[in-house]
């Protein structure tokens, strides 16, 4: 018999393209459990200015209301510190969740389910969903070989409440509503207001940024790609990001000689409405391209080999990913300095530009083809929603 939970706190630690990875889980858990508050808990590292999960979902009704420890060891509030485990165990009994919905990554080691389960389980909640059916995790460090593809990690999440009685949208089928709203429009339109008119041109977003430069193309290599657009399709680049990104991307901007900076003057609900207005994403693999696919942009991403193939691309169907073989891949560094990042270099601006260019035409036939038949549709039309 399905038990009636009241408030359920909601575990799922990283940062915004972990946090849109859990999307999909969240919506199978509110459908079953529409009535229960849903409290989520999840990390922050102050020092670093990460994107926190309450700037992705406050306002889409997924999440009531979050709960952060520090993911530093800063000897108060950390889990890593006897004193910060405490002050949150306390909290957490404070709120007295019936339940807890165990979204922690799919490589999640059996030692640490072990370690949450007890530590939840010392707050009071007896209940933890989700916490079986994880993948064997290979540890840390280089991957064994050959490295075959993964399901995403958002369907992983999901497959793991689907065992527990759940429903099951199907791989690559979930839901990535955020829930977007007049807010988010008429704040991108202010933003448009402010700015030179783009003439009606098409926009194409552009992620040339990411926190690690072992995930990053070579910034020169989309200076090219965007040129040939802004000469073969006459389009206006938009470029997204953090506000890190910012100096970036004015400066490319400069260079194409048009085009708008999102990076550091939107925040993430209002970029994710600006991305669905796009007809296009190119970028890296970031969580900016995870909130482009997520409002239905098809994206154009170069991937690393890093990680295992098809775990972090972006989600749902009509996307084009770039990824080189190479014989080091799966070696999980956050920085590739023996190498030079081989695995992005050996991506060559052609290849990128060939990928945009085909998509470009799907997305021509597809408008001949509403146009033809009266339907409306596109990214433009359904911001926020699949």
């Amino acid at each position: 018999m399905r038990r009636a939970y009241r408030r359920m706190l909601v575990f799922r630690p990283g940062q915004l393209g972990d946090c849109m990875a859990a999307t999909p889980a969240l919506h199978v858990a509110r459908k079953r459990y529409p009535h229960a508050e849903f409290i989520m808990l999840c990390d922050r590292q102050p020092d670093r200015g990460y994107v926190l999960a309450e700037q992705l979902f406050s306002g889409s009704g997924l999440v009531d209301r979050f709960v952060y420890y520090n993911a530093t060891g800063d000897g108060g509030g950390s889990l890593r510190s006897v004193a910060g485990a405490l002050r949150l165990l306390v909290k957490l009994r404070g709120l007295a969740p019936d339940a807890c919905l165990y979204l922690a990554p799919s490589d999640r080691l059996p030692d640490q389910v072990r370690r949450d389960r007890f530590f939840f389980r010392l707050a009071g909640i007896r209940d933890l969903i989700g916490a079986t059916g994880l993948q064997d995790s290979p540890g840390p460090g280089p991957r064994p070989k050959p490295l075959l593809s993964r399901p995403h990690e958002a369907d992983q999440l999901v497959s793991r409440l689907v065992l527990e009685g759940f429903d099951d949208p199907g791989p690559q089928q979930g839901r990535m509503d955020l829930g977007l709203k007049d807010r988010e429009r008429e704040t991108v339109s202010q933003w448009v207001a402010a700015l030179p008119p783009a003439g009606g041109r098409p926009w194409i977003g552009v992620g040339p940024g990411g926190k690690m430069p072992a995930k990053r193309w070579p910034v020169e290599r989309f200076d090219d790609v965007i040129g040939a657009l802004i000469r073969e399709r006459d389009v206006w680049p938009v470029v997204f990001g953090g506000p890190a990104d910012r100096a970036l991307g004015t400066a490319l901007v400069n260079v194409w000689g048009r085009g708008y900076v999102a990076a550091g003057s939107l925040d993430v609900r209002a970029a994710a409405e600006a991305l669905s207005r796009c007809l296009l994403y190119v970028g890296n693999d970031t969580g900016t391209m995870h909130l482009a696919a997520a409002v239905g942009t098809r994206c154009v991403a170069v991937f690393s080999g890093r990680d295992f193939p098809g775990k972090w691309e972006p989600y749902g169907p009509g996307h084009r990913v770039l990824r080189a073989p190479v014989e080091c891949e799966g070696c999980m560094l956050k920085e590739c300095q023996e190498k030079g990042n081989l695995c992005l270099t050996s991506i060559g601006v052609e290849d990128v530009l060939e990928a945009c260019r085909q998509t470009l035409l799907e997305e021509d036939a597809r408008k001949s083809n509403d146009s033809a038949t009266g339907t409306l549709s596109g990214p433009t039309s359904s911001a926020g929603s699949r």
